[in-house]
């Protein structure tokens, strides 16, 4: 489980937790607060509240790591990859179409 909510810069990046860590760690803030027997299943009031919560940081900490990676013209995509290779004075590589092979199987007859 995650000591923090907060995404963390390292020697490696950045990363933050994921949602499920982020809501643990409410929850277990919320029971040392009102009792380990406290009942936060997503089926409650008190649940669904943590559940907003711990989404609504998940997006923020979503929103830290795209701002990051937006600064360095291998990870940034859009109007900030645009800008970092003016910036840095290389252009940006033309787009190509992705190609994937898929073997599909299943039952012959079934919609």
């Amino acid at each position: 489980m995650a000591s923090s909510t907060a995404p963390i810069i390292s020697a490696t990046g950045i990363s933050a937790p994921t949602y499920a860590e982020v809501l643990a760690f409410l929850q277990s803030q919320y029971r040392s607060i009102y009792g380990a027997d406290t009942y936060l299943e997503s089926d409650s009031q008190d649940g669904q509240f943590l559940g907003v919560i711990a989404l609504a940081i998940s997006d923020a900490n979503a929103s830290v790591i795209a701002s990051y990676l937006s600064f360095s013209p291998g990870t940034a995509q859009k109007a900030a990859l645009s800008s970092n290779v003016k910036i840095n004075g290389i252009s940006r590589a033309i787009p190509t179409n992705s190609q994937a092979d898929l073997t599909i199987v299943g039952q012959a007859g079934t919609e």
